[in-house]
C-alpha cells in the first residue's frame, strides 16, 4: 500500500477503575441486555476522546490543495467476531 500509513502501537495504561467498574455493572448489565460487558465501549469512548483532544492525529494530508485537512468528527473501525468470521463495522461519530 503506498498511499496509506499504517502504525500498530502498543501503549500500557491503569486499567483498574474500569475492572472494578465492569465488575460492578456485569451482572446488571448482562440482565439487561443479553450480552456480557466488555472493554471495547470504553477503548472506542477513550480513542474518541483522545482524537477530540488531539486534532492533528485525526487530520489528514490533502495532496491536491496541499494543506492539512482537520476532521471534525470521528469514525473508529472496530473488529468483531462473527459466526461467518472477522467483520469491521464502523462506528460514525463516536
Amino acid at each position: 500500500q503506498n498511499t496509506t500509513c499504517m502504525l500498530t502501537t502498543f501503549q500500557e495504561v491503569d486499567m483498574n477503575a474500569i475492572i472494578n467498574l465492569r465488575k460492578e455493572y456485569k451482572d446488571e448489565f448482562e440482565g439487561s441486555h443479553g450480552i456480557r460487558l466488555g472493554f471495547m465501549g470504553a477503548f472506542v469512548k477513550a480513542s474518541t476522546y483522545a482524537l477530540q483532544q488531539i486534532p492533528a492525529v485525526n487530520a489528514f494530508i490533502d495532496d491536491a490543495k496541499q494543506e492539512i485537512v482537520y476532521r471534525d468528527y470521528c469514525d473508529i473501525s472496530v473488529a468483531v467476531a462473527s459466526p461467518k468470521g472477522l467483520v469491521v463495522p464502523v462506528i460514525r461519530d463516536a
